[in-house]
């Protein structure tokens, strides 16, 4: 009798367990400002262990109760090129990189999980952008019920009992409804019993990471819930980011060590290609004899000045984006200032202790480039763009009661090598910079040739820095996105 009675109460503990604390929750990926989420393709090893039925978080995270097949997510990225069951990319920025403050970013961020702009926001405003979906409708009989944000797409896909009202177009999804609304439709395989139990578990990259806490810190202040059930930081600069101190000076640092290797060996060479294809090998000494490197070369006045010049050409002219946006006048990077009101603020603030955070901390880039990106920003430890001090969450009040744990990875890039116009084309960016650059030339030949003797130029500078694109891309093009997505963590 006493066997009978055990085996009753350990059957209903499991159903209990089952009912309550073995919910599972949906992955959403949240960009920084050099990452838009495009990278997230159907074939990528992030998205499939994240989502697909053959990848980790499938097998070992998700079960048969909570395993969110029946429906694909339609509030995320449409620059991926698909939509996924189990996970959601939050596509914060827009069609391009870059340009975006993480302020915006917050606030976009609260219009995608909660449907609504936070207090004194436009959400029209805040959402009318092209590369992300807000909103979407699900069909139940022959009417469509809208629904805005991750919460509402959620609740009326996999509510139990889910309320709708009648608006001006058709009708919409009632997370709170009144005790006289009567419009109701029942999931059959529906997980949760309120819209209160909706979680997510964020997958933060870089400043989104930062956007992040400013979305918790908004909920706060609001005193609502910030549905979150797990945070996996992939280096996240949690102080802000100490390059901006080195930023201006970086490129013009960066100049003058390449141009001394460059006079150190005179008889190296660069291939570039003239106007009709043909391969030329052009030796650094004849740079030195045909260019004015030699007016940016040692420690002259007017030498540096020469290449503050140039440096400063780069950081506030040239688009880092592919489009027409640079980096000297990149909100996010004013935002991330050590300094900046919104990190002071934020690092007054605790993080959730309901939250467990997963805290990805790089020691040493993967590339060469990025080590030596890393150098000139005056970075210590680093992934070649942000400091490993920076990652630590240590500094947060009541870090004691901070469900945190580290993840070291000793070496990755800050980033997937991004599209960046002067690196990937560069005779075309010297093209369309011709009137100025050609201020470098001794020798106005032709333009045709003097545009080849440039490209050789900027490409001995690059190549001395570390960067040669094709080696990079092909041996060295390893993030801490890609290390997450070969490294899966269990999560709780």
């Amino acid at each position: 009798m006493k066997n009978k009675f055990l085996i009753a109460v350990f059957l209903l503990l499991s159903i209990l367990s089952i009912n309550s604390g073995d919910m599972k929750y949906i992955f959403v990926y949240i960009p920084g400002m050099f990452d838009n989420g495009d990278l997230l393709l159907e074939n990528s090893q992030l998205v499939k262990n994240l989502n697909n039925k053959d990848g980790y978080y499938h097998n070992n995270y998700f079960n048969d109760q909570y395993n969110y097949n029946d429906h694909k997510i339609t509030c995320s990225s449409n620059i991926v090129g698909a939509k996924y069951n189990r996970l959601s990319v939050a596509n914060l920025v827009g069609l391009y990189r870059t340009d975006i403050s993480l302020y915006l970013m917050a606030d976009r961020l609260y219009c995608f999980i909660h449907g609504e702009a936070p207090d004194f926001k436009d959400y029209k405003r805040l959402t009318n952008y092209k590369g992300n979906d807000y909103n979407g409708i699900v069909s139940i009989g022959a009417k469509n019920i809208a629904y805005s944000g991750l919460v509402e797409e959620i609740w009326a896909k996999y509510g139990k009992k889910v309320y709708y009202g009648k608006v001006k177009n058709g009708y919409k999804i009632i997370l709170k409804p009144g005790a006289d609304e009567q419009n109701f439709y029942m999931n059959d395989k529906g997980y949760f019993n309120d819209p209160e139990e909706i979680k997510f578990n964020i997958v933060a990259h870089s400043c989104g990471g930062v956007a992040l806490r400013q979305y918790i810190k908004i909920c706060k202040d609001k005193n609502i819930d910030h549905h979150i059930n797990s945070i996996i930081n992939l280096s996240v600069p949690q102080k802000g980011a100490r390059l901006v101190y080195a930023l201006k000076g970086a490129f013009q640092e960066l100049i003058k060590d390449s141009i001394d290797k460059v006079y150190s060996d005179k008889e190296k060479t660069v291939q570039v290609k003239d106007a009709d294809g043909n391969i030329k090998n052009i030796s650094y000494k004849t740079l030195i004899e045909d260019t004015k490197i030699g007016m940016m070369y040692g420690d002259k006045a007017c030498a540096r000045f020469l290449r503050k010049i140039v440096g400063n050409y780069i950081l506030y002219y040239i688009p880092f984006d592919g489009h027409k946006n640079v980096l000297g006048f990149d909100p996010a990077i004013k935002d991330l200032h050590p300094d900046h009101r919104m990190i002071k603020s934020l690092n007054s603030e605790s993080l959730p202790e309901s939250v467990n955070v997963y805290n990805f901390r790089v020691i040493h880039p993967y590339a060469i480039m990025f080590n030596s990106l890393g150098y000139y920003l005056k970075l210590g430890k680093s992934d070649g763009a942000v400091d490993f001090d920076d990652t630590a969450l240590t500094h947060l009040p009541g870090y004691d009661r901070i469900n945190n744990f580290d993840v070291i990875v000793e070496k990755a890039n800050h980033i997937p090598f991004p599209y960046i116009k002067p690196v990937y084309h560069l005779s075309e960016t010297i093209d369309e910079n011709y009137s100025f650059l050609k201020i470098l030339l001794k020798k106005k030949v032709n333009k045709e040739q003097n545009e080849v003797l440039l490209e050789a130029l900027f490409l001995a500078i690059m190549h001395e820095f570390g960067l040669k694109l094709d080696d990079l891309l092909k041996n060295e093009n390893y993030s801490v996105i890609d290390y997450f997505a070969d490294n899966p963590i269990e999560i709780k």
